[in-house]
């Protein structure tokens, strides 16, 4: 497939209310003339971003992106516009808290799994089969779901699932190009439900890169058709550790976290 352009083409951004999602739909409105359908739960927040922009070019549109019915219900919305979609992002995620498997609630993994996975799973369902042709299809997972280590089982688990799933889809698609990313630590707000304390906020913030910076290496490499997308020096660590010494980089990363002595690691 030849680069994609995205020059006023039409996108759907999950997670659009913030961090990388939010970037990502700035960027392609400001810059690219793109009409952005932002998906996201919280309308004020939304609002908040649609004042950014032009008006006319991002439509707020909350949804819980891990109810399927709404996903059809969607499909059939564009498909009443007339118009194809080009660009189908899709950002919307949660990270729980750090926890052993052992203190962790059975619904906080299945909620985990359902936002994670299962949403970007029934996105490219309803959506893809309507795409227009050689269209773009990206989906954002993270950089834990190549190596394991403790305290992020249901996290890494519903990341990893959507590696694998993603990795399938883009062998079997033939009218879109379908890319993963996996980023390592980003200053965005999925580490709110960590309780960080000052400290351990700027610990993590050293070693985040920014949303916009994240966001734009995505759209550049996406537009390249990348089926693999690792962003981070944290994340090309994990994967090159993980590849050459699967048993002791688990090993090391988990050590790393009860050496740390942080807070937010207690419960792992």
């Amino acid at each position: 497939m030849k680069r994609f352009n995205y020059e006023n083409k039409i996108a759907i951004v999950t997670g659009a209310s913030s961090g990388i999602g939010k970037e990502i739909s700035k960027i392609l409105v400001k810059e690219y003339g793109c009409t952005v359908y932002g998906i996201a739960r919280d309308l004020r927040k939304l609002d908040l971003v649609r004042a950014e922009l032009d008006p006319e070019k991002f439509f707020c549109c909350t949804m819980d992106v891990c109810d399927e019915n709404g996903w059809e219900k969607f499909s059939n919305f564009l498909e009443n516009t007339g118009k194809s979609l080009d660009i189908l992002v899709n950002c919307a995620g949660v990270l729980p808290k750090f926890s052993s498997v052992a203190k962790e609630s059975p619904s906080t993994a299945e909620q985990t799994m359902a936002l994670n996975y299962f949403g970007p799973v029934y996105a490219c369902r309803h959506l893809i089969k309507d795409m227009s042709q050689d269209g773009v299809v990206i989906n954002v997972s993270s950089a834990s779901a190549l190596c394991p280590f403790a305290g992020v089982a249901s996290y890494s688990a519903s990341k990893a699932a959507l590696q694998r799933y993603t990795e399938c889809l883009a062998r079997e698609e033939k009218r879109v190009s379908v890319s993963l990313v996996l980023p390592g630590f980003v200053k965005t707000d999925i580490m709110k439900n960590q309780d960080l304390n000052e400290k351990e906020a700027k610990t993590v913030a050293r070693f985040s890169k920014s949303a916009d910076k994240v966001a734009r290496k995505i759209l550049k490499k996406g537009a390249k058709r990348k089926k693999r997308i690792v962003i981070g020096k944290d994340g090309h660590f994990m994967s090159i550790m993980y590849r050459f010494f699967p048993n002791f980089a688990p090993w090391l990363f988990t050590k790393i976290i009860k050496k740390s002595h942080m807070e937010i690691f207690k419960e792992v």
